[in-house]
Parts: C-alpha cells; structure tokens; sequence
C-alpha cells in the first residue's frame, strides 16, 4: 500500500506549528475527539459491525460530489480549509463496505500522521475529499473503486473495484518550517551535528520518493542513495537547496514549484513539463570528502 507513515517522527511537527493560531487549534483538536475512532479498530470485538453501523443517527450534513465521492460529517469543524500543497494532521482509518478496516495511524501506534493535500499520498479520493474539508471535520468518506484503488485492488488486501470508506478526524493545519522560492519544506526529524573537516567539502546521502498530483510515486530513489556534493547541480534546485545544510537523520516533506524541481523539461514519462513534485526526503549520510 501507498502509505508514507512509516518514515515519519511525528511530534517534531508540532515545532512547525503557527503560534499565534494554537489556541484556535486547540479547540478544534478538542471537537474533533468527541466521537472515538478506536471504536472501530480489528482488535474490538464486532468490529465489523461497529463499523457498518458507526455513523447511523450520528451524521450532521452529508454531500455527494460530482466524481461520485460522499461526505457525511460527524462533527463539522470551523478551522481553515485546505488548498493543494497544505499539510493536515488527521487521525483515520480506511475500511471498506463488508465492515473490515485495511488501513489507519493505530496500525503503527501513532494517534495522528501527516498528510500532504493534492500530490497523491494516498488515493485521489482522498485528494478531491480534502478539497472539502476543514480543520475540526469528522467525516466519513465513502470513496468509488475507480478513485481508491481500482481495478488492481491491493493483493491479499483489497479485492479488485472495492469501495473505500475513510473515516477521517481533521486536527489542524501544519505549517511549513521554510516556504519561499517556490521551495515549501515541513521537517519531520532533527539529524546529527556536523563538522566540515579543514579543506572538505560536504556530501550529502540521500533518499527519496517523488509524487506529483497525478501520478504517485513517479521516482523511488531507495536502498541505493543518491549523493550530492555542495556547490555542484547534480540534483533539481529546491533539493539542492534543502541538501545544503541537511544533517544526517533528517526527514523532509517538501513540495517544489516547477521551476525548483524539473521545470520545463520535465522528467522522462514521469513528470509532466511545468509540474510541482511532492518529495519524501530521507538523509542517510554526511560526511567530508577533499
């Protein structure tokens, strides 16, 4: 499954957080939580038919938009909405219509993950439903099979042309740590002091996996690192930009504008001419070299 969770340090996020909208952000995370998505967790006992039945008599407004996507609010938040290239904090769980959960934060012990809206983290049902969405939202997203995941399903997961159903807590809205340029950074991890030996010039290791908003997962850069000199253009400008001062540990979500990322060549059938790239930014190493 497409699931970036697995890389993230979470609570560094919250060094990333506007001060002067905590308190308004706190009152929403506290709507938010008045209806318990543990309830519907495989390890509770009827579980399917928690879930089946979770929303009766609970659902405030509901919306069915023209992609055949249905949102029915639990609790309707007041927060800020979301545009493409923002980051939610969300609790969640994705199941489907025979009652069983595939996905969700509690399947890697967190009580919140980040989510980058428009650049195919997930899939495009969840990028046209936040369209929707705001800060505070309880909702339930029933997703059509042709915007979650088709008619590949996901193997011993997902049978093919399955409906998803998202049920989805909005916390609040994660503000970049850098966004200026055309270069929009959120940092998920702190790395290791670093000294540049006399006379060395640092190298940077890295990984990474690059999305845009049409196609997930366009470049996969792992298990064998990709290293970058300071001072060279061996990588797009925005990488090169971040990869300057990087430390090793670091972790990155950044979202470059076109011209900070493949411009107007664009990147073989993967990245379309004139395309912002979502990147998922691992260090993996520093070190001088003379």
């Amino acid at each position: 499954m497409k699931n970036f969770s697995l890389f993230l340090v979470l609570l560094l996020l919250f060094s990333c957080t506007d001060p002067a909208k905590s308190s308004g952000t706190t009152k929403k995370i506290t709507k938010a939580n008045t209806q318990n998505l543990s309830d519907l967790d495989t390890s509770v006992a009827g579980s399917k038919k928690n879930l089946i039945n979770f929303e009766k008599g609970k659902v405030e407004t509901q919306k069915k938009l023209k992609s055949g996507i249905v949102l029915k609010w639990i609790e309707r938040g007041d927060g800020p909405g979301f545009k493409a290239g923002e980051m939610a904090l969300i609790d969640y769980r994705l199941g489907t219509p025979d009652g069983r959960i595939i996905d969700g934060n509690n399947r890697i012990e967190l009580p919140f993950i980040p989510f980058v809206v428009g650049y195919s983290m997930q899939t495009q049902g969840w990028d046209l439903a936040f369209a929707h969405l705001k800060v505070g939202d309880f909702v339930k997203v029933e997703i059509p099979a042709a915007l979650a995941y088709g008619s590949k399903g996901i193997k011993d997961v997902l049978a093919p042309n399955t409906a998803n159903w998202l049920y989805v807590k909005v916390i609040s809205k994660i503000n970049p740590s850098i966004d200026a340029d055309g270069v929009r950074a959120w940092k998920l991890a702190d790395g290791k002091p670093f000294q540049l030996e006399d006379g060395g010039v640092k190298e940077v290791a890295y990984e990474f996996v690059a999305s845009t908003p049409n196609k997930p997962n366009a470049i996969v850069a792992r298990k064998f690192p990709q290293r970058y000199v300071v001072g060279q253009k061996t990588t797009v400008p925005g990488l090169r930009k971040i990869l300057k001062n990087a430390l090793q540990g670091e972790r990155y979500y950044l979202v470059l504008q076109p011209e900070q990322a493949y411009g107007v060549k664009g990147y073989g059938q993967v990245i379309a001419p004139n395309e912002p790239v979502f990147f998922l930014l691992d260090i993996v190493g520093v070190r001088s070299i003379s």
